[in-house]
């Protein structure tokens, strides 16, 4: 493992980007105070890194060092902006452990920042490596670093690497004093009281819900769950938007037995985002209720993907709502 002195950080190679992070769940679950820009120098950050020891650059400390060119941040950040990036990224310290109890750690990871000449180097601290290089204790959650990178807000960050780890199971449960301690909103004045819920939504679920819808695979809805008088949890439902990218672009061009056999060999979440936009656009005169009855229902389910597939393609003619003709069909199934 070749080993640099610390003064010899400037002479380093800068690392082409590689496509995809691999950033490691126990970062993930951790609590974080970062900006976006500063999460943005975070995430080259773990694109450089790689989980051979032999390939990681370390210097006489045994840290790990990075060079990042102040461009590929992807904004015209002023000098004023990007020194106090570096100012406040030593300074953050990131807190995380595991929910069973058995671990907790905090700390800063990056000791030393330097800008200079177009240039941002990062030094990570050698014990915080274990924790970002480790993706096999608690498992990692990849995610396109171009789209990482192009996010506004830092709530849409986090969320996006949140929601992304759960993004397969497509359910996440999360207590609402442990979410906002994740966001590192916990000890903010103006998330805690009896308007807390309200601000949560309105600052950071909503937007970060269209940004993630406009820019990323990853789209969601979400419930405030109460125990008795209080909302004491988030229930979030993660859905990806393959199979909807590829209904705007290609379903004119095939059949409907080809449609109905990509939808049925679609993941169960995109067959479920599939019949969320059918409700939102065509199918508006359903009760949550009836809704409800035809998601739980595999044979309704694949009916109403039918029916409605053949009204999208002409096959079947619509003389009053697609409501009607939709619900004439389901209720021959026993659907109500």
């Amino acid at each position: 493992m070749e080993t640099v002195e610390r003064s010899e950080i400037t002479d380093l190679v800068q690392v082409k980007p590689k496509d995809k992070n691999y950033h490691s769940n126990s970062i993930i679950d951790s609590r974080q105070e970062y900006s976006v820009l500063e999460k943005k120098m975070i995430y080259f950050a773990i694109n450089q890194l790689d989980i051979r020891p032999e390939n990681i650059q370390r210097d006489l400390f045994n840290d790990i060092c990075f060079k990042i060119p102040v461009s590929a941040f992807g904004a015209d950040y002023s000098f004023k902006t990007l020194k106090s990036a570096i100012n406040k990224i030593t300074n953050r310290s990131i807190i995380g452990g595991d929910s069973k109890k058995q671990h907790a750690f905090s700390l800063n990871p990056f000791p030393f920042a330097e800008l200079k000449n177009g240039t941002v180097e990062l030094v990570m601290y050698h014990k915080a490596v274990p924790l970002f290089i480790d993706l096999k204790t608690r498992g990692y959650t990849s995610y396109e670093l171009d789209i990482a990178l192009s996010l506004k807000s830092v709530y849409s960050q986090r969320l996006y690497e949140l929601l992304g780890r759960f993004k397969d199971t497509g359910k996440w449960f999360v207590e609402i004093d442990r979410f906002k301690f994740l966001l590192g909103i916990d000890k903010e004045k103006s998330f805690n009281g009896p308007l807390a819920n309200g601000r949560l939504k309105m600052i950071v679920l909503e937007p970060a819900m269209k940004e993630l819808e406009d820019k990323t695979d990853i789209k969601f809805d979400y419930r405030l769950i109460k125990s008795g008088r209080k909302y004491v949890s988030i229930e979030f439902d993660i859905y990806t938007r393959k199979l909807l990218k590829y209904i705007e672009t290609a379903e004119a061009r095939e059949s409907r037995e080809q449609f109905l056999e990509r939808i049925a060999d679609a993941p169960e979440l995109d067959q479920e985002l599939f019949i969320i936009k059918a409700f939102a656009t065509d199918y508006r005169g359903f009760t949550e209720i009836q809704k409800n009855r035809i998601r739980e229902n595999d044979t309704f389910k694949l009916k109403f993907v039918e029916i409605h597939t053949s009204i999208l393609s002409g096959e079947l003619k619509v003389y009053k709502t697609p409501t009607h003709v939709m619900a004439a069909a389901l209720h021959k199934l026993g659907w109500k």
